[in-house]
């Protein structure tokens, strides 16, 4: 682990105490998980960011999680409280929460709180009466993955999301600025990552997360997912027959195509600081992305001992994703909705690969 200063001693120390006082749940008991992230619901508004997915979001719990028996964990702001008043929240997405009482009323359901919703753990008489966590553990085989929202992990917000909360609702509401999170900072972001790959490297545990909004598996961003995977279909492409080749040069470039575009669309990261170690990678940082991104929703499955991470799209916005060769989409009934897989690994790989290398 790198040198620590004392604010991030403070940090780790916090890390510790939430992993310390965090239920377990054990794998072997309860297997089939889908963990969302930053729903950020509000009154249906068009300051709402959970407006654009809500459908698609629905679609996937009421057609296929809950169908499958999967247990829904919500990861942290879920309801947008620094926007929105909770009782408008719930009158408006009332279809919604009728969907986690399902799961709830089933013992399925788990909901832990991010920084916009942090008052949950302090308001009285909600129009729902869910159990809030800080952080819940799941134990696999003696190891553990630790599920937390992830702004534990941030000092400003901590220690000023109070103040960013009065901000928004009485300063950005009424001016009808969409809101500003770390989302929107590469720097933050990272900072933020860093912090959490660092603890859980260090203690050995896969951690899960939200609040930074852009899917992570096996600590790896999208673009060095990208760039792993243009490698490995070279390979395929150079041990291939003529039979498929054409299909995987298509790949490639379909790939090279989309690494190209997003560096185009993002000019100010710097593409280094997608890697939390110079060393060693470690396989321990995840995070589930997002509900209100613009080309879909990302999430993440625990199945058995596998992992995934699950992109849900809709065909009228995303139709480009059904044409790519080197993802297998899943159509949901008769709808325009489909689940694509992303990656998927085993736990039992991660763990040792872990265990070996931190």
């Amino acid at each position: 682990m790198a040198k620590k200063t004392i604010s991030t001693k403070i940090l780790y120390r916090r890390l510790d105490k939430l992993f310390s006082a965090s239920p377990v749940i054990s794998l072997k008991e309860k297997n089939k998980w889908v963990i969302y992230s930053d729903l950020h619901m509000g009154d249906g508004g068009s300051n709402d960011d959970f407006r654009r997915n809500a459908t698609l979001f629905q679609a996937s719990l009421n057609d296929y999680y809950q169908p499958l028996g999967y247990n829904l964990m919500l990861n942290g702001d879920t309801e947008e409280l620094q926007r929105f008043d909770v009782r408008k929240i719930y009158k408006h997405w009332n279809l919604v929460y009728r969907l986690f009482d399902e799961f709830h009323k089933d013992g399925r359901l788990y909901k832990t709180i991010g920084n916009h919703d942090l008052q949950l753990g302090l308001l009285k008489d909600l129009p729902f009466d869910y159990i809030h966590l800080d952080g819940l553990k799941l134990e696999f085989e003696g190891d553990h993955l630790f599920i937390f929202h992830g702004h534990q992990a941030s000092k400003k917000y901590q220690e000023h999301n109070e103040l960013i909360g009065f901000t928004l609702k009485y300063f950005a509401n009424p001016l009808r600025i969409k809101s500003y999170s770390v989302s929107h900072s590469s720097r933050k972001q990272y900072k933020i990552e860093k912090r959490v790959y660092e603890y859980s490297a260090f203690n050995k545990i896969v951690s899960i997360i939200g609040h930074t909004h852009r899917p992570l598996f096996e600590s790896l961003h999208k673009v060095e997912r990208l760039k792993s995977r243009i490698e490995s279909l070279c390979r395929d492409l150079s041990n291939a027959r003529n039979g498929n080749s054409k299909e995987i040069e298509a790949s490639i470039k379909a790939h090279k195509k989309e690494l190209k575009q997003y560096q185009r669309e993002k000019k100010e990261h710097n593409y280094q600081d997608y890697l939390y170690s110079t060393l060693l990678h470690i396989p321990c940082l995840f995070n589930s992305g997002c509900v209100v991104g613009k080309r879909g929703i990302t999430c993440l499955e625990i199945e058995d001992d596998k992992i995934r991470l699950v992109h849900w799209f809709d065909k009228a916005i995303s139709k480009k994703y059904l044409m790519d060769n080197d993802y297998e989409s899943e159509r949901i009934g008769n709808t325009d909705f489909y689940r694509m897989v992303l990656n998927e690994e085993s736990l039992h790989y991660i763990f040792t690969r872990i265990n070996l290398l931190a």
